[in-house]
């Protein structure tokens, strides 16, 4: 759910209610992806994250989802997030670099 807030502040700016409807239908419908509430878990693991490697409280927030629901891969638009032992991070910059 972090990520909606996120995505939404730049559209919600400009009052792009098309964007908005596009990025909610993406985040919340779309099949391969799974929208998770923040858990008890998930607080904690992130507040681990932010012990350990100085992050902030919503990269924190979003790399502890990803964690504690067993994702292998976590793709982000921030290559400054530190390397985790337990995810693969992905930035889009390198993804587009290398596709054909």
């Amino acid at each position: 759910m972090l990520t909606l807030t996120e995505v939404l502040v730049h559209p919600l700016l400009r009052r792009d209610r098309e964007l908005v409807g596009r990025y909610r239908r993406i985040l919340l419908n779309a099949s391969h992806m799974t929208t998770l509430p923040v858990s008890e878990v998930i607080a904690e693991e992130a507040a681990r994250l932010r012990a350990n490697y100085s992050l902030r409280t919503p990269d924190a927030i979003q790399l502890a989802t990803a964690i504690r629901s067993g994702a292998s891969s976590f793709l982000t638009n921030d290559s400054k997030l530190p390397s985790l032992p337990c995810l693969n991070l992905l930035t889009l910059n390198r993804l587009i670099a290398i596709t054909p």
